[in-house]
């Protein structure tokens, strides 16, 4: 069996409930309410609309077109193979040194190693763009002014139905102020800094880390360990 990409996906337990039945026009049914709407659909790119309803965050369900479906609370959505909407960020400085956080001791998946710089869920109404600024803001303290996308991946089963989204940001002149609550510890890293990372100590990577660095994404011109085809998509890790 291949490995997977890196969606992130949360560290839950299989929901082993029977599929609910499917509601008119062969949409399935949600389990639990909906977010509230207001007179009308959550319009992508309003960071107002993708705000917290009494404390919890909601996702967006899409179909496999990435297609609006419904919003859902995104502890219920993580517990169903329901697709929705991811962005890893990688964020460099200057020098073009990438940063690196090192995930909190009370992750789930990967306590401890060390990974891309920002990953988060797309909220309700949020736009790809303004998830990855949001992520960079909640687990940096980072202001940034520019976002490139680097990649999209597709949600399908290997994904744990994730749309993925990798963005490029920076350069930064400030340094990170990472939030203790989601990030342990961070540092700029250079490609051959990120090699030998890499080469002698792969055990203390996330997935996503070692995914983007082989598919040459990290650093451009950085020498890819797999040449002759893509790299396989490694195990998912969890959402910061």
């Amino acid at each position: 069996m291949g490995k997977r990409p890196p969606s992130h996906a949360a560290d839950e337990s299989t929901d082993t409930r029977r599929p609910l039945p499917a509601a008119k026009g062969g949409r399935a049914r949600s389990r639990g309410r909906v977010a509230p709407r207001r007179n009308a659909r959550p319009r992508p790119g309003h960071q107002d609309d993708a705000a917290p309803v009494d404390g919890v965050e909601y996702l967006e369900i899409t179909d496999e077109r990435d297609r609006p479906l419904m919003i859902m609370p995104i502890a219920q959505a993580r517990r169903q193979p329901l697709r929705h909407r991811v962005v890893l960020v990688m964020l460099y400085d200057a020098e073009g040194r990438i940063y690196l956080q090192k995930r909190a001791a009370t992750k789930h998946l990967y306590p401890g190693r060390w990974d891309l710089s920002a990953t988060g869920h797309v909220l309700a109404g949020e736009s790809r763009e303004d998830a990855a600024l949001r992520e960079l803001r909640e687990e940096l303290g980072i202001a940034a002014g520019r976002l490139i996308r680097r990649a999209e991946i597709p949600a399908t089963e290997a994904t744990e139905f994730a749309h993925i989204t990798l963005f490029a940001a920076g350069p930064v002149g400030e340094a990170p102020q990472p939030n203790p609550d989601e990030v342990a510890d961070g540092m700029f890293v250079d490609a051959d800094e990120l090699d030998a990372l890499l080469e002698h100590f792969r055990d203390m990577l996330t997935p996503a880390l070692v995914w983007a660095t082989e598919r040459g994404d990290v650093f451009r011109d950085m020498p890819c360990p797999v040449p002759a085809e893509e790299p396989e998509l490694p195990e998912l890790a969890e959402l910061a």
